[in-house]
């Protein structure tokens, strides 16, 4: 059984933002996952993140004790790719790639995990 105890998913960087400043106080371990939004099927545009998802699923099993699980979609792909995106261009996140997780807002600098290195698991945080 997974020890997530709050999973939220949020649209766009407002929501994100919003959703930021509600748990960044609180004693929970939070992740962020940045994604691209699903399309009518339900599935990412995003190949990578296609790949991606099963396997952070299955990690979630493994995740600390209270934590908070944040599934962010970053918009459909000529969202993503515009450089003016709000995902790119805050001095906070600077995101260059979907899928990335990011870890905690709190006491701790947070830590980024891009595509390639999801493979090594919650013990890469």
């Amino acid at each position: 059984m997974s020890n997530v105890v709050k999973r939220v998913t949020v649209s766009g960087f407002t929501e994100y933002l919003r959703t930021v400043d509600e748990y960044k106080d609180s004693s929970l371990n939070i992740f962020a996952l940045f994604t691209g939004t699903p399309n009518a099927d339900g599935e990412s545009w995003c190949p990578d993140c296609v790949k991606a998802d099963p396997v952070i699923h299955e990690a979630l099993k493994d995740a600390p004790e209270c934590s908070c699980f944040i599934t962010v979609y970053v918009g459909d792909r000529a969202t993503w790719k515009d450089p003016n995106n709000s995902f790119r261009k805050s001095p906070e996140l600077r995101l260059k790639s979907v899928p990335t997780l990011i870890k905690s807002w709190n006491s701790e600098t947070p830590r980024r995990v891009t595509m390639c290195t999801f493979w090594y698991g919650w013990n890469a945080f």
